[in-house]
């Protein structure tokens, strides 16, 4: 199966194998190119076919070319993106803010080679009372978009920025009132853990990597159930969760995953972490769940990074009243596994839209 395939693909990019059970097809190449493309891991895999080439295992050559191409793009975008987050760093220290990058760029910096991850927005949690950091940010860029944890800083042209009150919001009212207790808990040690970033493009703080254990679950937790999550994602946190500190602070990880509503979430993804990309059973936090995973892995494939490849939904671009119900089409399916997360999702979507007529 090309899914398979796929899976073993990346597994050679993350040193977990190091050929594939077989050399594909034109076809299956084509079938892969395009699955890398949907889960926005184009580069990751690029790693992988330069390795297989030893092993006689190529793909075409017009596809090879064209891997090559779309790998320079995402290696001139990932410096872009490095240069960009150091300098929006400084802007804001110079305004009196202390910040940190979320995911993204401090993301690449855990990979073998950090230009090889698909770099997305930047997202900055800044420092400070709500009012200062909005605004900071109006009078820098008038009229922007304004949600309950972050605020748009079109301040770059092509590189867009969003700055975070911060880093997540869960969608249960009492597990999110924790994780935002959590977040002002561990605030001052994100904001002072300093990093070079490579090619002396300057400095930025990113999460420490118990932070990120939490943070990030969350933030894929959260995406999951708003619109959907792609592979990226996942392979990001195989590195969180590969981190010495996160392997030897288990125990208090998982206490805090059940605290925070999200040790359900986590088992499901635990698994994908081992059925997908081989993470040994010494590097999972809590023990996986085969129903929960299977669930979100089907969503996952189906929907590729974000759910912005999702064709049975495909109502959701045709207005408001088709992608409601496609919506509570996927909402019915979660609610076999999270039921939880699926009410509340309803919730935060009511919401979001009284935030949207604030605005």
């Amino acid at each position: 199966m090309t899914e398979n395939l796929f899976f073993e693909l990346v597994q050679i990019a993350l040193n977990q194998r190091q050929v594939l059970s077989h050399a594909p097809s034109a076809e299956e190449w084509e079938s892969l190119y395009a699955q890398a493309k949907r889960q926005a891991v184009l580069g990751i895999c690029f790693l992988s076919v330069n390795k297989l080439k030893e092993h006689g295992q190529n793909p075409p050559r017009a596809l090879f070319l064209r891997w090559i191409g779309a790998s320079e793009t995402i290696r001139k975008r990932n410096v872009q993106a490095n240069k960009r987050s150091a300098e929006v760093t400084k802007m804001f220290a110079e305004a009196g803010f202390r910040s940190c990058i979320l995911k993204g760029q401090g993301n690449a910096l855990m990979y073998d080679n950090p230009y090889s991850r698909t770099s997305g927005d930047i997202d900055i949690w800044v420092e400070g009372e709500r009012g200062a950091i909005t605004a900071y940010v109006k009078g820098r860029t008038p009229g922007v978009f304004e949600q309950y944890h972050h605020i748009d800083f079109p301040i770059f042209k092509g590189m867009p920025v969003e700055v975070h009150y911060t880093p997540a919001r869960l969608l249960s009212n009492k597990y999110n009132d924790r994780f935002q207790a959590y977040c002002r808990e561990q605030m001052a040690v994100q904001m002072a853990n300093m990093v070079d970033v490579p090619d002396g493009a300057g400095q930025f703080c990113v999460p420490t990597a118990c932070f990120n254990a939490v943070f990030q679950l969350a933030h894929i937790m959260s995406h999951f159930f708003i619109e959907g999550i792609g592979l990226r994602h996942f392979i990001d946190y195989y590195h969180v969760l590969r981190n010495d500190e996160v392997r030897g602070r288990k125990e208090e990880l998982r206490a805090l995953f059940q605290n925070l509503g999200m040790l359900r979430f986590a088992k499901g993804v635990m698994w994908i972490e081992r059925e997908c990309l081989n993470l040994s059973e010494d590097c999972m936090i809590v023990e996986p769940d085969e129903k929960a995973g299977r669930l979100i892995l089907n969503e996952m494939l189906e929907g590729g990074n974000f759910g912005h490849h999702d064709e049975r939904y495909a109502g959701r671009a045709r207005g408001y009243l088709a992608r409601g119900i496609t919506d509570v089409y996927r909402l019915l399916k979660l609610s076999t596994v999270f039921p939880s997360e699926s009410f509340w999702k309803i919730y935060r979507k009511i919401e979001n839209q009284k935030w949207k007529i604030k605005g």
